[in-house]
C-alpha cells in the first residue's frame, strides 16, 4: 500500500500543475457534449446519466487547490483511481456502444494523447488502456448481451498502436530530458549546499571561540551592570569576527561563481590580483574546518620555490580548499597523509596536491572533472569541474596523476606572473576598466592618454574641474587622474566633493567613496602632498608623468590590494531616525544593534503595511526595506509610499530615502527596484561596512547639495621678492624631460606642433595680460596667469611656467605681482623661451 501511495505521488506531481485546467474541462465537457452529439450531430448512442457521473467525478479535480491539507493527501490516490474510469473506460465504453464509428474512433484517439499527457509512465498507461477496454468491452457485453461491430474498421489497430507507441516514446523522451533538469538542479542546490557547510562550519566554530573568550553569561536576576574584559580577549573576538566576515564574503563570491559557471557563463576577472602562493595555501590549510584537530598534523606543506600568480584569491582558495576535501575523504586508510607542494620552475610555477589514498584507475583521471562526476557517496560532482574552469581562467592548467592504490597528485600548472599570457589576462581585465583624465592642459592629458592607450584601457577626458565632476557624476570610473589646478574648480576640490557624496546618484557615490583617484600636479612635493591628503587622493604625481609611473599605478590599483581611503560616516548618520522594515527578526535584531552603536534611532516593521503605518505616526530619516514579505511585499509598499494615497499626515512620501534589501541582486531585479521608487538596493546577507556606508550616503544627499568651495590658500611659503627674482635668472629655459615625453607620444609632428601653437597663443595671452593690469581686472589676469603656467609646463617651457606660476599666486589673493618691472621680465624671458624652442625644432630637423 505504501509503494501504491508513493507511485500515486509520483504520477500526480507531473499532473498537478494542470489538474484544475482538467478538471475544468472534464466537469464541463462532458455534459456539453452529451448535446453535441444527442442533437447537433446525432451518435447511435448517448447516456447524460453517464456524463453527469463523470463529470462529478472530475469535480475534485477541479477544486484541488481548495481542498482541505487531509483531502489534499489521500488526493493523488484518488487521481490515481479516477484517470482510469474519467479516460480510457469512458471513450471506450462509447467507442464499443457506438458499433466502433468513425466519429468515436477519433474520441478515443484524442482520450489516448490526452492520457499520455496526464500519466507519464509509459506502463500505467498501457495498463490504464488495456483495463478501459476490457472493462468497457465487458460492460457493454454484460449489459447488451452483444458486442456489434457495425462500423469497425481494421485500420483502427495500426493507428491506434502507431499513436500509442508514438506518443509513448515522445513523451517518454520529453520526461527523461525533464528528469535530467530536475536532477541537475538537484546535484547544483545539493553543491551549493554542501559548499555552505564549510563556512557555516567556520562561523560555527567562530561562535564557540567568542563564547570562550566572553565572560559567563549572566543569571537574570543578577544586578551587576558591566564586566571586565581582557585586551588578549577583545582583539581574538574582533579577528574571529573579522575571519567570519571573510569567510562569508568568500562563500557568497564562490556561490556565485558557481551559478554563473552552471549557466556557462565565464569566471568572472574583476577580483584577479597578485598573490603569493605560499601564502594563500598557508591561509587554506589553517582556515580549513577539520573535523578532529588529527587532520590538520596529515598536512605538509612544502613551499620549494615561493611565487606570485595573477587570479582570485577567493576563487583559488577554493580550488586548494576542493582538493584538501576530497583527499581527507580517505584520511582512515593506513598511512594515510597530504603533501602540498610549490615550485617555481623555468617558464611556469607548479603546485602539487598529492594524497597517499587509494588512487584512481587511468580511465577515471580525465572524467573527475567533468560537471556532475562522483564515485563518492554523497557528492554532487561539481568541484573538480568548476576547480578546472577557474585555474584555466587564470591562464593555467589542472591535471591529475595517480598509482591506483598508492598515490593521487593534482598539478595546478600557473604562468609565470610577467609572462606572455599573464599580460594578456591583464589586458582583457584593463579593456573593461574606465578612466577619467582630468587636466586644463591638452599637452598633460595627452602624455597620460597615450600611457593608458599603450595598456588597452579605455579613458575619458576632461578639461576643467567642472566638468570633471560632471562627469563623475554619470559615470563610473575605476580610476581617476587628477589635476590640482583647474579653472572654474580645482581638482583637488573636485575630489573632497565626491568623496563626501554629494550630488552623485547613490551607487556611484559609494563607488568613489573608495575609487582610485591620483593627483598630477606640478606643484611643490611638501605642498601636494599635503593637499592630496586632505582632499582624499590615495597619491600624488609630479609632472610631468613618466611611464613607468603609470604602470605603477595601474599594477597597484587594478592587480594588487591598495589600502582603503579612511572614510568614516558617523558624523553623517548620528541621531538619524531609520525605520527597519524585515519580516525577519534576526535580520532586524542585527541592523538595530549595528545603527544603534552609530547614534542612530530605530523602530521596526515587519511588512510594507506596518511600514506604511508607522511613517503616518512618526517622521523618519531614512527606510531600509526588505523585498519579500508577506501581507506587503516590499515593491508593492514602496509603489503606495511614493504616491502618497496612503498619508494624511506625512508628506516627504517623495523624497525619504528607502533602500532595498534583497536576495536578487540580478539585473531585472535590480531595474524592478529602482522602477518602484526605491533609491538603492543592498544585496543580503548585509556587511555593517556596506549598510552604513550606503545609509551615509543617502542621507547626505538628502540633506546636501554641491557647495561651491572657493580655492584654498597655497600651503607653499611665499618667496620673498628678491629670492624669487634673482633665482629666476638661473633657472633653465626648457625642461627636456617633458620635451622628450612629448616627443614619445607623437614624435616630432607633434611637438613641432605644440611649439607653434603655444608660441602663438602665449603671445596673445601676454598681450591680453598687459591690457587686463592697465584696466585693474585682477579676474581676467588671475585667469590668463594660470593659463600660461599650464600650458607652459605642459610643453615643458620651465621659465615661463615658473615666472606664470608665482604671478598667479598673487592673482589668487587677488594682488599683483610684487615686482614693479614683471612686465619687462615677463617679455624676456618669454623671447628667450620662443628662441629656445625653435632653436629645437631646427636642431630636430
Amino acid at each position: 500500500m505504501l509503494k501504491f501511495r508513493q507511485k500515486a505521488a509520483e504520477i500526480f506531481e507531473n499532473a498537478e500543475p494542470n489538474i484544475s485546467i482538467v478538471g475544468l474541462f472534464a466537469a464541463i465537457g462532458y455534459p456539453l457534449f452529451y448535446v453535441v452529439w444527442k442533437d447537433i450531430i446525432p451518435q447511435p448512442y448517448e447516456s447524460l446519466e453517464i456524463r453527469l457521473l463523470e463529470a462529478v467525478i472530475s469535480l475534485p479535480w477541479l477544486f484541488y487547490h481548495f481542498l482541505p491539507k487531509k483531502f489534499k493527501d489521500i488526493f493523488p490516490v484518488y487521481f490515481l483511481l479516477s484517470v482510469p474510469f474519467m479516460i480510457p473506460v469512458f471513450f471506450d465504453y462509447f467507442f464499443i456502444k457506438n458499433e466502433f464509428s468513425m466519429t468515436w474512433a477519433m474520441s478515443c484517439l484524442g482520450g489516448l494523447f490526452l492520457l499520455i499527457l496526464i500519466v507519464y509512465d509509459w506502463r500505467l498507461i498501457c495498463l490504464m488502456s488495456l483495463f478501459g477496454f476490457v472493462f468497457a468491452y465487458l460492460t457493454v457485453w454484460i449489459m447488451d448481451g452483444k458486442v456489434l461491430f457495425t462500423y469497425f474498421k481494421w485500420e483502427y489497430i495500426p493507428t491506434f498502436l502507431f499513436a500509442l507507441v508514438g506518443g509513448l516514446i515522445t513523451n517518454h523522451r520529453k520526461q527523461v530530458a525533464h528528469i535530467t533538469k530536475i536532477s541537475l538542479l538537484r546535484s547544483l542546490s545539493g553543491s551549493i549546499a554542501h559548499e555552505m557547510r564549510n563556512p557555516l562550519s567556520s562561523i560555527t566554530n567562530a561562535i564557540a571561540s567568542v563564547q570562550a573568550s566572553l565572560p559567563k553569561k549572566p543569571e537574570i536576576e543578577s544586578e551587576k551592570e558591566s564586566y571586565d574584559i581582557s585586551h588578549s580577549s577583545l582583539t581574538s573576538i574582533h579577528h574571529v569576527i573579522e575571519e567570519s566576515s571573510n569567510t562569508l564574503n568568500r562563500a557568497n563570491k564562490i556561490i556565485d561563481s558557481i551559478l554563473t559557471s552552471m549557466q556557462g557563463g565565464e569566471v568572472a576577472m574583476t577580483g584577479f590580483m597578485r598573490t603569493s602562493s605560499a601564502l594563500l595555501i598557508d591561509a587554506v590549510v589553517s582556515s580549513f574546518p577539520y573535523n578532529d584537530p588529527s587532520e590538520r598534523k596529515l598536512i605538509k606543506i612544502n613551499k620549494t620555490d615561493n611565487f606570485d600568480f595573477l587570479g582570485d584569491r577567493d576563487l583559488f582558495f577554493y580550488v586548494i580548499f576542493n582538493l584538501m576535501k576530497n583527499a581527507l575523504y580517505y584520511k582512515d586508510k593506513p598511512g594515510f597523509g597530504i603533501e602540498i607542494t610549490t615550485d617555481s620552475l623555468e617558464n611556469e610555477n607548479i603546485i602539487r596536491v598529492r594524497d597517499t589514498g587509494p588512487g584512481i584507475p587511468a580511465s577515471k583521471r580525465e572524467m573527475v572533472f567533468e560537471s556532475f562526476y562522483t564515485d563518492k557517496k554523497g557528492g554532487f560532482g561539481l568541484g573538480l569541474s568548476f576547480c578546472r574552469r577557474v585555474i584555466q581562467s587564470f591562464g593555467g592548467k589542472i591535471s591529475c596523476d595517480s598509482l591506483v592504490g598508492e598515490w593521487t597528485e593534482f598539478s595546478i600548472l600557473l604562468p609565470k606572473y610577467k609572462s606572455k599570457s599573464v599580460n594578456e589576462i591583464k589586458n582583457k581585465i584593463l579593456r573593461k576598466k574606465k578612466i577619467l583624465i582630468a587636466d586644463d592642459q591638452l599637452g598633460n592629458r595627452l602624455i597620460v592618454a597615450k600611457y593608458l592607450s599603450e595598456m588597452n584601457c579605455q579613458f575619458d577626458q576632461a578639461e576643467d574641474g567642472n566638468q570633471a565632476l560632471a562627469m563623475i557624476s554619470e559615470n563610473r570610473y575605476d580610476l581617476i587622474f587628477m589635476d590640482f589646478e583647474m579653472p572654474k574648480l580645482n581638482g583637488d576640490h573636485v575630489v573632497k566633493l565626491i568623496r563626501s557624496a554629494q550630488e552623485i546618484d547613490p551607487s556611484l557615490a559609494l563607488h568613489y567613496l573608495q575609487a582610485p583617484v591620483v593627483g598630477i600636479t606640478a606643484l611643490p612635493a611638501a605642498e601636494a602632498a599635503a593637499r592630496g591628503k586632505s582632499s582624499g587622493m590615495n597619491e600624488v604625481l609630479s609632472k610631468p608623468v613618466k611611464r613607468a609611473e603609470i604602470i605603477n599605478v595601474i599594477e597597484k590599483y587594478f592587480f594588487s590590494e591598495a589600502a582603503a581611503i579612511d572614510n568614516t560616516q558617523e558624523e553623517a548618520i548620528k541621531g538619524k531616525r531609520i525605520l527597519l522594515v524585515d519580516d525577519n527578526k534576526t535580520s532586524r535584531k542585527f541592523m538595530s544593534m549595528v545603527l544603534h552603536q552609530y547614534g542612530c534611532v530605530t523602530e521596526q516593521a515587519l511588512n510594507g503595511r506596518e511600514a506604511i503605518e508607522l511613517l503616518e505616526k512618526e517622521d523618519f530619516d531614512l527606510v531600509l526595506m526588505d523585498i519579500q514579505m508577506p501581507v506587503m511585499d516590499g515593491i508593492e509598499a514602496v509603489k503606495a509610499i511614493r504616491s502618497g494615497k496612503p498619508f494624511r499626515r506625512f508628506n516627504n512620501f517623495s523624497h525619504i530615502p528607502i533602500i532595498a534589501l534583497t536576495g536578487n541582486t540580478d539585473e531585472q531585479s535590480a531595474h524592478d527596484i529602482r522602477l518602484a521608487g526605491m533609491n538603492y538596493h543592498l544585496g543580503k546577507p548585509v556587511f555593517k561596512d556596506e549598510l552604513i556606508s550606503a545609509i551615509a550616503v543617502m542621507l547626505k544627499q538628502d540633506n546636501t547639495g554641491v557647495k561651491s568651495m572657493s580655492n584654498e590658500k597655497s600651503q607653499e611659503s611665499q618667496m620673498t621678492e628678491q629670492s624669487f627674482w634673482n633665482s629666476l635668472k638661473t633657472e633653465k629655459i626648457l625642461d627636456h624631460s617633458t620635451i622628450n615625453g612629448l616627443k614619445e607620444i607623437g614624435g616630432e609632428e607633434l611637438v613641432g606642433s605644440l611649439f607653434e601653437t603655444y608660441i602663438v597663443d602665449t603671445e596673445k595671452m601676454t598681450g591680453e595680460l598687459f591690457e587686463a593690469f592697465a584696466k585693474k581686472d585682477i579676474e581676467q589676469f588671475d585667469y590668463l596667469t594660470h593659463t600660461i603656467k599650464g600650458s607652459s609646463g605642459s610643453i615643458g617651457a620651465n621659465k615661463m611656467h615658473m615666472l606664470s606660476k608665482y604671478m598667479n599666486d598673487f592673482a589668487r589673493k587677488a594682488e599683483w605681482p610684487d615686482s614693479t618691472s614683471w612686465e619687462e621680465i615677463l617679455r624676456e624671458v618669454f623671447e628667450e623661451t620662443v628662441q629656445e624652442l625653435q632653436s629645437y625644432v631646427r636642431v630636430e630637423k
